[in-house]
């Protein structure tokens, strides 16, 4: 079994203890890792592979809790409408897309999220079902030939929405039992499966108690878009019949707990904080999608007061047109000192635990997130050795005030080498952006979206 060695950089493990070692030493063996500590020579020699961290910082991957890759190909369209709004248009490209359209979009996210150093990422995906086929197999196929650690929580709508993406709980329960069996726990447990209302309309009471039973029978996490804006929370008074509230709502039809992952939960009363807390429900946090817009600041501080589990997100790169954790961490940070009027309400430590091991057992990994011997070989090394990381004073403010994506050079994912010095391993990078740009203009005509000529110039226009 390959033995890797990760060498003279300095380790943040994210441990317990937060243990911060210098010229630190993390041994791989297999997908787990075996050692921690600091530089010994010894123990090095007798490694297989070596990456030379020095001058960088290792961290354990990123944990992207929540993000729309089938969503990919509208970004930059429309990220200045009102969210529903901003729904209405981008759902005719995903409805232009067939199998092979969505894996080159899987794909390209999946990419996208290794380059930021996501190293596990939640794929909330919803497409108009497929008869004869479950068209989700692509975004499976994406996360496997990536080598990311990903769970597909595959979105349910039975009424209220447009209807070729809405089917009936029968077809629901047969696709998702099919979809389980299949890639649930594939990959040595790398692959995963969550299901969950995309909306909470899409579903009347009966739906959202059969949703949870579905989930049950086959040993699965249930992940929703929770009370996004005041918007929301009118809508389901109206859409319910009644005076109720997302999270009220949830309560009452058996659909909170701890292994539930709500996202967003911007418009929350503090009673439904307490129904969140009393239930060990986790909370996921997508800031820079809140921004973009403007649906409210999420009561972090609050949610936080409560013990509740919290988890950041990067949200679709449709959505906020990126996927960049390290930004989620610093507008985590800036909305929450500014609904609290308080600059201490989210630390720049308890940020990185969000997007950490926090955020690992957020979404039910809690054999991730931190580099600790036992747990699963997930991490990255980030370049410090830059003018807007210098001084280091504080290795933890500045990931979370000044680090970017753009920083990370190496990423390993259970026990896999998957990204070098920036250059990813498992995908042809050349050929996929190629690609992709044929494939997203080719389904944005097929949905009757004109999009500029504009391009790049490639090396091989000048042959």
């Amino acid at each position: 079994m390959t033995r890797t060695a990760i060498q003279h950089g300095l380790v943040l493990t994210m441990d317990g203890a937060g243990r911060i070692i210098q010229d630190g030493l993390v041994v791989i063996e297999g997908r787990d890792i075996v050692a921690v500590g600091p530089f010994d020579a010894a123990l090095a020699a007798t490694c297989d592979a070596v990456i030379d961290a020095t001058g960088r910082i290792v961290l354990p991957g990123l944990i992207n809790s929540h993000t729309h890759l089938c969503m990919t190909f509208g970004r930059t369209i429309g990220p200045e409408r009102r969210l529903l709004e901003w729904l209405d248009l981008i759902m005719p490209i995903m409805a232009a897309m067939d199998e092979d359209a969505l894996y080159a979009a899987e794909l390209l996210g999946c990419v996208e999220n290794i380059k930021n150093g996501n190293t596990s990422l939640v794929e909330n995906i919803f497409m108009p079902p497929q008869a004869g086929s479950d068209i989700e197999d692509a975004a499976f196929r994406a996360l496997r030939d990536s080598g990311i650690r990903g769970t597909v929580a595959r979105a349910t709508e039975a009424r209220a929405f447009a209807p070729r993406f809405c089917e009936t709980s029968a077809e629901q329960a047969s696709r998702v039992a099919r979809l389980a069996g299949r890639w649930h726990g594939a990959e040595s447990g790398r692959l995963r499966l969550s299901i969950g209302p995309l909306l909470p309309w899409v579903l009347d009471e009966a739906g959202f108690r059969i949703t949870r039973r579905i989930a049950r029978d086959n040993g699965l996490a249930l992940h929703m878009h929770v009370a996004e804006s005041p918007e929301f929370n009118r809508m389901i008074a109206q859409h319910f019949g009644r005076d109720i509230r997302q999270v009220e709502l949830l309560e009452e039809v058996g659909c909170l707990g701890p292994d539930v992952q709500a996202i967003a939960c911007s418009d929350v009363s503090p009673h439904e904080i307490e129904l969140l807390a009393a239930s060990g429900t986790a909370v996921l946090f997508d800031p820079p999608t809140r921004l973009f817009w403007g649906t409210g600041f999420p009561p972090i501080r609050e949610f936080i007061t409560a013990g509740i589990t919290c988890g950041l997100a990067t949200n679709g790169a449709a959505a906020n047109c990126g996927q960049d954790v390290f930004e989620s961490m610093k507008y985590a940070c800036a909305t929450a000192k500014t609904a609290a009027n308080d600059p201490e309400a989210l630390t720049a430590a308890r940020a990185l635990q969000m997007a950490t091991v926090e955020g690992a057992r957020a979404i039910g990994q809690p054999d991730t997130g931190s580099i600790e011997i036992g747990k699963r070989a997930d991490l990255i090394t980030i370049e410090a050795r830059q003018p807007h990381l210098s001084p280091l004073f504080d290795p933890q403010k500045a990931l979370v005030y000044s680090a970017r994506g753009a920083d990370v050079r190496d990423a390993v994912i259970d026990g896999r080498l998957v990204m070098r010095d920036r250059k990813v391993l498992t995908v042809d990078e050349d050929a996929l952006l190629a690609e992709v740009d044929q494939v997203a203009r080719r389904c944005a005509a097929r949905a009757g979206i004109a999009l500029p000529e504009l391009r790049i110039t490639r090396e091989s226009d000048h042959a």
